[in-house]
């Protein structure tokens, strides 16, 4: 069963690695941050069984659930319900994805109050679809990321051979089904994630789908965005 682990100090990560997409074992992440108030914020939640809630429940009280991304969503009504007192931010779109979802505060110019003091925020442009937040958390040089790129290692059998074909095997890239599917002004995302890398400090890189990127993280970012 995938576990609970620290990522960094006040960052911690749910590696569901069974997770897949039809035949595609790709894996997805669920993320707890510590906010300034010592609380505690569900990131991008992924499919917690009763052993993960134990777990997060164990760090402190869930004060919020973040939705962060549009294709991330299957699992936002589960998360709620596991904590129904939590307050709900998430980007613009997201309620329409998930019936009966009530958002507390949406992305915007400004970062929701409840992430400052611990999180910047920049959104990915020119990728309508995913409408994706990328957080950036200075005291550990962290990027926290959704769809932002793959980083999958050790994919095996059919999951391998599609990501062979998707140039995406063991290696931190924007996968060709990206470029095709998602990024529709290619130019506008090269100049966000450029911003990002000029403005923050960026050690690590969190994805959903793969693992941590766990040092050169700036580097790791432009060059995974530099042909796209």
């Amino acid at each position: 069963m995938s576990a609970l682990v620290s990522v960094a100090d006040g960052l911690w990560s749910i590696h569901h690695h069974e997770f897949g997409i039809g035949v595609m074992r790709i894996g997805t992440r669920t993320n707890v941050l510590r906010l300034a108030d010592g609380t505690l914020a569900l990131h991008s939640p992924g499919p917690l069984d009763e052993a993960h809630l134990a777990a997060i429940r164990a760090l402190g009280t869930v004060s919020t659930v973040v939705v962060p991304n549009l294709m991330h969503t299957s699992f936002t009504a589960r998360a709620v319900a596991a904590f129904p007192d939590a307050r709900v931010v998430a980007v613009a779109g997201a309620a329409a994805k998930v019936p009966g979802l009530k958002v507390d505060e949406v992305f915007g110019e400004t970062l929701p109050g409840c992430l400052r003091g611990v999180a910047e925020g920049m959104p990915l442009a020119g990728c309508p679809a995913l409408g994706e937040q990328v957080l950036f958390l200075p005291a550990s040089r962290t990027v926290v990321s959704v769809d932002l790129a793959f980083n999958l290692h050790g994919a095996t059998g059919i999951t391998r051979a599609l990501m062979w074909l998707n140039a995406a095997n063991d290696r931190f890239c924007v996968t060709r089904l990206a470029r095709a599917s998602f990024i529709k002004d290619a130019a506008a995302a090269r100049a966000s994630v450029a911003r990002m890398a000029d403005a923050w400090d960026i050690e690590r890189i969190v994805v959903s789908h793969g693992d941590v990127v766990s040092v050169g993280g700036r580097a790791s970012l432009r060059a995974a965005w530099a042909d796209v």
